[in-house]
């Protein structure tokens, strides 16, 4: 296992520069270390947030040398825990040429960048650019994952994509290097943060169109890619509903319903017991007819929704599933529901109900004056 506390070199000249905090949401930087024609380019790719640059710089002394010698900084979009790193690297070195899309620099220049050292990738023939050591990237834009401008870079020479926060997941261990394990942190991580399964479609093909393929993706949050798991991870993430399709369950359709409710249906059996699940099952399957013949079942998954109403068919099965069960039961299986990443309003707030407000909110009549 990898000493996930110390730079790690990913390829010859390409290195991970050693970050982990037990954080769910851990942050990843990478430096590349272009050699060639007696010429040396080092380029920190999502140099990360504030909180992390001291221990940064003292990576980067340790390859370099020197932080006046971070030449390019490259960003894949605006958010403040990519590239805000970039500024102190800059102020270290005013030559330093900062890379990225017109519309992610629109942002990242309030961090107080130089726009006389701005490269947009956006005005790039064909989307790519040599380096003074004769290597070439390409930048490879993938709009609204999750931001508009928001652009992968690919080194052709190591073909290790780094993909910001596309693939990017919630951490559950150190290790640096995913297993299939990861993808359900990845799913979760999408699925809170990236806006339409359409978004994630188009980057997907972009990512499969390039040759030769990435040995490696390299992502600013969680583990890193690489090998089969490429491919695996590039089959799940084409088909995996997120943001404004979890939030608008009526454009879902019934394969992704089906989904959401047997993981649901899992997680509630993990929770309070097999038996409170397959004993609900059971009777939809009654041959007396005493219950209507909503799903098609299978070894305790539900494999069809016989009804055109998915959403009232689903509410239909949990409703029976806390029936007379104790107050407990009822409450452990709402929490499954409401707390699963697919936003599914099976338990809405009853009309007239009115929300409390916490007393610190409240207006004070007295103290009006009172922020």
């Amino acid at each position: 296992m990898e000493n996930v506390q110390n730079v790690i070199e990913l390829a010859e000249g390409v290195y991970w520069l050693g970050m982990r905090t037990d954080s769910r949401l851990e942050i990843n930087a990478y430096l590349r270390t272009f050699k060639g024609r007696d010429k040396i380019t080092n380029m920190i790719i999502d140099p990360g947030p504030p909180i992390y640059f001291d221990a940064l710089q003292e990576r980067v002394k340790g390859l370099v040398g020197d932080p006046r010698k971070i030449h390019i900084a490259y960003i894949n979009h605006q958010d403040p825990d990519v590239g805000t790193n970039a500024v102190y690297f800059q102020k270290r070195n005013p030559k330093m040429t900062v890379i990225c899309t017109e519309d992610t620099w629109r942002l990242t220049h309030f961090f107080g960048l130089k726009l006389a050292n701005f490269q947009p990738v956006d005005k790039l023939k064909k989307g790519r650019a040599r380096i003074s050591t004769g290597h070439i990237v390409r930048f490879i834009p993938t709009p609204f994952c999750h931001f508009r401008g928001a652009c992968m870079i690919y080194d052709e020479t190591s073909r290790i994509l780094f993909s910001g926060d596309l693939f990017g997941g919630l951490s559950f261990h150190q290790e640096l290097f995913a297993t299939s394990e990861d993808w359900d942190g990845i799913r979760i991580f999408h699925q809170i943060y990236m806006p339409s399964q359409g978004a994630l479609r188009l980057a997907v093909d972009k990512i499969r169109k390039i040759q030769p393929a990435p040995v490696m993706i390299a992502p600013q949050h969680g583990p890193i890619i690489q090998g089969n798991l490429i491919e695996e991870f590039l089959d799940k993430m084409y088909d995996l509903p997120v943001g404004l399709d979890l939030l608008q369950p009526t454009i879902i359709d019934k394969e992704i319903y089906l989904q959401a409710i047997n993981e649901i249906l899992v997680n509630i059996t993990e929770k309070a017991g097999p038996e409170l699940v397959e004993d609900t099952l059971r009777q939809f399957d009654a041959a007396d007819g005493s219950f209507p013949s909503l799903f098609k079942i299978q070894d305790n998954t539900i494999v069809d929704i016989k009804e055109d109403n998915v959403l009232a068919s689903f509410k239909t099965l949990i409703e029976l599933i806390i029936k007379d069960q104790p107050i407990q039961i009822r409450e452990l299986v709402k929490d499954v529901v409401m707390q699963s990443n697919w936003n599914l309003p099976i338990f809405p707030t009853e009309e007239g109900e009115e929300m409390v407000i916490p007393e610190f909110l409240l207006d004070d009549e007295e103290e009006e004056d009172a922020w």
